[in-house]
């Protein structure tokens, strides 16, 4: 089967009539435009994309009036399906387009432990090939925060798939009660009897009193009384 490497400048479809290469070209054209409008609607930053377009036709159709391109299949980007339809000429035909897409997304700066909270300190940004445009993320705040089911290793990239919320308080963990009233800040020792991740509230008992309270989780190893309105997060 020909195969053919698409040179693909953003053009619409040409008002022309479809000559062979023209047809390659066209359905280059779309299924480049529709990763790259797939990558920017989940935020990926500076996509780039290349393409083979794969056809089982040996000898081109031609078309009087412009073509209309159809995309068929676009789970994977590694293996596409577009179809080219001409109306004038009554025909249509299928394409595998086999494609690579990378951009510039957050990594892993050094190891990080599955289910510790992940500062953005942790990560940096790195151009990664992707299997799909919405496999990985450009943005770090979204993942400084969370915490990886997994283990990742330095220059990983990281998915979404793998982020859960960070348990920010451990069942027995030693921890600071923050009890905040009009400017006026009080703050006492306690220990957690129940985990919790942000905005759970848990069991914690008060070091001084002995008793045991229902408390927010605000932070790493910080709580807050639930009985008070809910503390503005910093960011």
């Amino acid at each position: 089967m020909p195969y053919v490497r698409a040179a693909l400048a953003a053009c619409a479809l040409c008002a022309t009539p479809a000559m062979a290469a023209d047809v390659i070209t066209q359905v280059g054209d779309s299924a480049r435009q529709t990763l790259v409008e797939q990558a920017t609607r989940n935020g990926l930053v500076e996509p780039k994309v290349e393409l083979t377009v794969q056809t089982a036709t040996r000898t081109g159709r031609t078309c009087a009036q412009p073509l209309r391109v159809e995309a068929l299949d676009t789970r994977y980007v590694t293996r596409m399906r577009f179809a080219a339809i001409c109306e004038a000429g009554n025909w249509r035909e299928e394409f595998v387009v086999h494609g690579e897409l990378s951009a510039l997304v957050v990594v892993a700066a050094g190891a990080i432990n599955a289910g510790r909270p992940i500062d953005a300190a942790d990560l940096r940004l790195e151009r990664h090939s992707l299997a799909a445009p919405d496999e990985g993320l450009s943005v770090i705040d979204e993942v400084a925060g969370q915490a990886s089911r997994r283990a990742l290793r330095p220059g990983q990239a990281v998915e979404r798939r793998m982020l859960v919320e960070a348990v920010l308080v451990k069942r027995g963990a030693a921890v600071r009660i923050v009890a905040r009233n009009e400017g006026i800040v009080v703050t006492t020792a306690g220990q957690a009897a129940e985990a919790g991740r942000r905005d759970d509230v848990i069991s914690v008992r008060n070091a001084v009193t002995g008793k045991l309270i229902r408390a927010r989780v605000t932070g790493i190893d910080e709580v807050e009384p639930a009985d008070v309105p809910k503390t503005q997060s910093p960011d």
